[in-house]
């Protein structure tokens, strides 16, 4: 299966991979997932293409100068903390140049600090600079890798960053996660936040790769130690979502809002839970105000008509070579709006709502004699809503239709991903 989307996290999209189903089970799918030749003397300019001559232009970053105030007599180490003191600080206002000048200069006084590496990584990341942020924080990790605080910061990175992120990136954030909240647990001297936010972001990576069962554990656990968390509320919803405990999501989501009340994501997952409830009026309304809170991120969905969206499910089929397109043929390619919670409900856990394609029929193995007739399904509003422009969408119906063919030819999630059709 793609990558099913789940429509509360970074960058739009809502959930994440899924696990395989079993053999004879149904499979889902989801989401999406130079010049050749120049003179010898052209040298190239990263975003500035090839300069004439062989010489490339002078150029400088402009940096945001450090506002911390440190006397002149000061010893490296008072320079060290001062300097520490005002990246934390720029970074809770948001001041990410700031924080990231003054973390980099604590960096130059104390190469050793790992709070001055993990800060230099948490100003990068916000700034979009993701390589620079990802040494940055593997140099704090390598210095201490059972510091809680760095191990929050980097499971954060590979969690909710910006940017795609992949099954391994989550799953590597949900090891860190993992370790963090250990390390937490074992200090003598608890700190509640931290074990808090620790265990949010191991629900959020279990969420996100289809274990909303596990988690539903820790998203309790945190809750346990900050019950008025809205983000963990929010996990919570997405988690019962997920495993298609509708009244149940929505109360939790309903309780969440009244703490985060302009959280666009939270009205989002609200919004698909009420439609699964088949409250649509409610359900409309929830979604529109997800995306008037965050137009910047959230965007209606492109939906087309039945008859458009067979088009394009036909232009794909005749697209391919004659032994597939038979094999295709032969089988029933359906188009509907939503999933049916049967086929949901087909596997444990239950594969979320929000699913864009499934395929019914023997998977990791090719049709049988005797194996019910298999057939796949796709599904209009969820690829509507997976996707921001008219292109997307054809180009998601196409790659959703192409895994699902894979199953039908004997592929498994695995054998998928290898080819690069999560």
């Amino acid at each position: 299966m793609l990558a099913a989307m789940r429509w509360v996290a970074v960058l739009a999209v809502v959930a994440g991979c899924r696990g395989a189903a079993p053999a004879g089970g149904a499979a889902k799918a989801g989401s999406a997932s130079g010049p050749t030749a120049a003179a010898a003397t052209a040298v190239p300019v990263p975003g500035k293409g090839i300069i004439e001559g062989g010489v490339r232009p002078h150029h400088e970053e402009a940096v945001v100068e450090c506002a911390a105030k440190v006397p002149e007599s000061a010893d490296d180490d008072a320079r060290v903390s001062a300097l520490l003191d005002e990246a934390n600080k720029d970074l809770e206002q948001g001041m990410y140049g700031a924080a990231w000048t003054c973390a980099d200069r604590a960096a130059d006084l104390a190469p050793t600090s790992v709070e001055a590496n993990h800060l230099r990584g948490a100003a990068l990341a916000a700034l979009g600079r993701d390589n620079e942020a990802q040494i940055a924080y593997s140099l704090a990790l390598s210095l201490d890798p059972d510091d809680p605080e760095t191990l929050r910061a980097v499971a954060d990175f590979y969690i909710n960053g910006k940017g795609e992120r992949g099954r391994d990136a989550l799953r590597l954030g949900l090891e860190l996660a993992q370790r963090g909240s250990r390390r937490a647990i074992a200090r003598r001297r608890r700190n509640a936040p931290l074990a808090a936010d620790l265990a949010v972001l191991e629900a959020q990576a279990l969420n996100d790769l289809g274990r909303s069962d596990e988690a539903l554990e820790r998203v309790d656990a945190a809750l346990r130690i900050a019950p008025g968390r809205g983000d963990a509320l929010h996990e919570k919803g997405v988690a019962l979502f997920d495993l298609s405990r509708f009244a149940d999501a929505k109360t939790v989501l309903q309780k969440a809002l009244t703490i985060q009340p302009d959280d666009a994501y939270t009205h989002q997952m609200l919004g698909l839970t009420l439609e699964a409830l088949g409250e649509t009026a409610a359900a409309d309304a929830e979604l529109a105000k997800a995306v008037s809170l965050a137009p910047g991120e959230l965007t209606p969905p492109v939906l087309i008509s039945q008859a458009e969206f067979q088009k394009e499910v036909d232009a794909v089929i005749a697209q391919l070579p004659p032994d597939r397109k038979a094999r295709v043929q032969a089988i029933k390619v359906e188009v509907v709006d939503l999933p049916d919670p049967a086929d949901l409900k087909a596997v444990q856990p239950p594969f979320p709502p929000t699913i864009l394609g499934l395929y019914r029929g023997p998977v990791g193995r090719t049709v049988q004699p005797g194996d019910e007739s298999p057939s796949i399904v796709l599904y209009r509003k969820n690829l509507a809503r997976a996707v921001k422009t008219r292109t997307e969408l054809t180009e998601q119906i196409r790659d959703t239709l192409l895994h699902e063919i894979g199953h039908l030819e004997g592929l498994d999630e695995d054998d998928l991903r290898r080819r690069g059709m999560e």
